[in-house]
């Protein structure tokens, strides 16, 4: 609800004139998110469902700086309430630095124990082949090879 109101703020500032910079922000895998191991196990599980991509920090930053740089300073952004727009909420859709969100055929909530059980199995693979191998050698020894 916060952020839909947020929405809702920039779409009516824009209209009474005044330059708005609203652009969404990709998953990022900053402390605060990342302390939820939950979270953090879905995050590296996450890149397996192509076009998902989970930025660093430092990454998410620099893009929404430079975003944030252009809204204010170039006169074609949609920023600009001089430039007519379709629909207000094109207003979040042209800057949005999304991370694949919006082109992937899965949405987040879907795949989340799939990123998480993913992300497991990749961590365990070195574990699993030498439990196999040394479940190889015992019954090889067993059978008498």
């Amino acid at each position: 609800m916060a952020k839909r109101m947020q929405h809702w703020r920039a779409i009516i500032a824009r209209s009474k004139g005044c330059t708005v910079s609203s652009n969404i922000a990709p998953s990022t895998s900053t402390a605060s998110v990342t302390q939820n191991r939950t979270f953090a196990w879905a995050y590296e599980g996450m890149p397996y469902f192509k076009p998902y991509e989970i930025f660093a920090p430092e990454t998410s930053n620099s893009v929404m700086s430079a975003i944030l740089f252009n809204d204010l300073n170039n006169p074609t952004s949609v920023a600009n309430p001089n430039i007519p727009l379709a629909n207000p909420n094109q207003l979040f859709s042209y800057g949005g630095f999304h991370g694949g969100t919006w082109r992937c055929a899965y949405e987040i909530d879907s795949i989340g124990e799939s990123s998480v059980l993913l992300y497991f199995s990749r961590v365990a693979a070195p574990y699993a082949l030498a439990i196999g191998g040394l479940g190889l050698a015992v019954g090889a020894k067993l059978l008498g090879f």
